[in-house]
């Protein structure tokens, strides 16, 4: 399999959770993405460089090392499943589904919340209001 046809079927996976292809490249797909996330699990600044030349877009390449990796730190291996499917109508090769074995899950940003006794700050009104006597009361009139 070509370097760019696994770097864009690991950008899918990430991307999608899950890709459907055919079953040897399935097998390649597991083994890279099972090495990648073994290497990756200590976030350092050569694994995420390592990380982002490896996928063809960089919210994927995000993605990967703020969910995937970190969800998956305590899992010695066994990352991703291959399922196996139908054959394919055309030329009768063997479809294979590969997934995550555990569902990723969006990184929730926490909400600031006002400490006991501070103020809310009210949002400001969008209108102003003129002073009378001043310039920009003459101009609105």
């Amino acid at each position: 399999m070509k370097g760019s046809e696994l770097r864009q079927l690991l950008t899918s996976l990430v991307s999608y959770g899950k890709v459907t292809t055919t079953e040897a490249k399935a097998k390649v797909l597991k083994s890279e993405i099972d090495r990648l996330i073994s290497r990756s699990k200590d976030l350092s600044l050569v694994t995420r460089r390592k990380a982002l030349s490896l996928f063809t877009q960089k919210s994927a390449a995000l993605k990967f090392l703020e969910q995937v990796v970190p969800q998956f730190s305590q899992r010695v291996g066994g990352y991703v499943r291959i399922t196996k499917l139908s054959y394919r109508r055309g030329d009768h090769a063997p479809i294979a589904r590969i997934e995550f074995v555990e569902e990723i899950k969006e990184k929730i940003k926490p909400v600031k919340a006002a400490k006991a006794g501070e103020a809310v700050a009210k949002p400001r009104s969008v209108k102003k209001v003129a002073k009378k006597g001043t310039k920009s009361a003459k101009k609105a009139k």
